[in-house]
């Protein structure tokens, strides 16, 4: 694929990710970030819309290092279908969080990406090593993530709204 059209398929891919996330976390993010107990070391809202900007920045550079490889191998096909399907996870979690607000589902749902983080690390590193490596930024803060998630839902367990 040539490098405009990677380009374009890439911003457009993190596009409709990133529109389905706002959907899917809805309209009452700060009242909801403002009703939680948060764990020690816990980041500002403010924190959290750069982690994301740095998401969309870590896999907007995969998907367009994938677009640009020149094979068509089955490797390529389930690397990006498990990126597509990591971001369309991602934004349904931003449901489960901010609109359900069910902690405990965040958390365990939270725990079990890594398990495609890593698949997806796995399927990178024989395509392309950069892009691979790209990757592990996002991959130590999923350690940082699933501890907060635990902890959020501990310190909130019980309260009411939140399930």
């Amino acid at each position: 694929m040539s490098a405009s059209w990677a380009l374009l398929f890439s911003f457009m891919v993190c596009a409709v990710a990133a529109a389905l996330e706002a959907v899917c976390a809805g309209s009452n993010v700060k009242p909801f970030f403002a009703a939680l107990k948060f764990p020690r070391y816990s980041p500002p809202l403010w924190i959290w819309y750069i982690i994301g900007i740095g998401y969309y920045a870590t896999f907007f550079f995969i998907l367009y290092r994938i677009f640009r490889l020149n094979t068509d191998s089955t490797l390529k096909t389930v690397t990006l279908s498990l990126a597509f399907f990591m971001m369309a996870m991602n934004a349904l979690w931003n449901y489960v969080l901010f609109r359900a607000r069910r902690l405990l589902l965040a958390f365990v749902t939270g725990s079990v990406a890594p398990l495609f983080d890593a698949t997806l690390f796995i399927c990178i590193l024989e395509l392309d090593r950069g892009a691979a490596w790209s990757l592990v930024p996002y991959l130590i803060y999923r350690v940082y993530a699933v501890w907060w998630g635990y902890k959020l839902w501990e310190l909130n367990r019980g309260a009411v709204g939140f399930v």
